[in-house]
């Protein structure tokens, strides 16, 4: 008799499965929602990292996160569909996103410095110093910036991928002053390369953009795109 329900119990396991698909079960037991359209792709294209080893020590690693107008445009999408503003609502924040890179380049940066003597990268006396290259123009942050962030919002948490989840990261918001001409060529596409040089007293780093690279990155294959290490 117990064979015979032990034979029983094995059939309902090798056949139950195959009568009831997974992906059916899923959607009336554990609905999913609805997805958001994928702004993840244009944000992909305009982020960059930079590490700085000793030998085998890892000293520092800066993620970097150019705010173009692409980008700008896909922040304001998320953000306004995710709190359901009203088209005018949409517009007038995206005027104001466009209007910021008509005096400033823009970048956000998670830096993740493991020096012992670190101090924050909007201190007078910080460790590492950065400065933006526009196509061999430099240019240096003005006294307020560099602004250290207390969080990330959600949409840049989605921007940055699995990058934010390092604990030891700290997040900034890097405005570089630009002329009325630079705006207009980095509006226009007409620069061939933007970098971030970053530098301590030993070592040195870039975040590098080129533009033949932004226009060929138009493609995101799997979410391993979006994890940095």
């Amino acid at each position: 008799m117990r064979l015979n329900i032990k034979f029983l119990m094995m059939i309902v396991l090798v056949v139950a499965p195959g009568c009831i698909k997974y992906y059916d079960l899923a959607k009336s037991e554990f609905p999913q929602g609805e997805k958001q359209p994928d702004q993840r792709e244009v944000a992909q294209r305009y982020r960059r990292v930079a590490r700085v080893y000793d030998e085998f020590e890892t000293k520092a690693i800066f993620y970097g996160l150019w705010l173009s107008d692409e980008v700008r445009k896909s922040y304001v999408d998320v953000y306004s569909s995710k709190r359901g503003l009203s088209d005018e609502a949409r517009e007038e924040m995206l005027k104001r996103q466009l209007e910021e890179n008509k005096h400033w380049i823009s970048f956000y940066v998670l830096a993740d410095v493991r020096d012992k003597t670190y101090t924050a990268l909007n201190d007078k006396n910080a460790a590492w110093t950065l400065y933006a290259d526009v196509d061999g123009k430099k240019i240096v942050p003005d006294k307020d910036g560099i602004r250290v962030l207390d969080y990330l919002e959600p949409e840049l948490q989605l921007f940055f991928g699995k990058a934010v989840f390092d604990l030891f990261k700290t997040g900034y918001l890097i405005k570089f002053p630009v002329d009325p001409s630079l705006a207009d060529q980095l509006t226009k596409g007409s620069v061939k390369q933007v970098k971030i040089d970053i530098h301590s007293t030993t070592k040195n780093c870039a975040l590098v953009w080129q533009k033949e690279e932004l226009e060929s990155k138009r493609k995101v294959t799997s979410d391993e795109d979006f994890y940095w290490g």
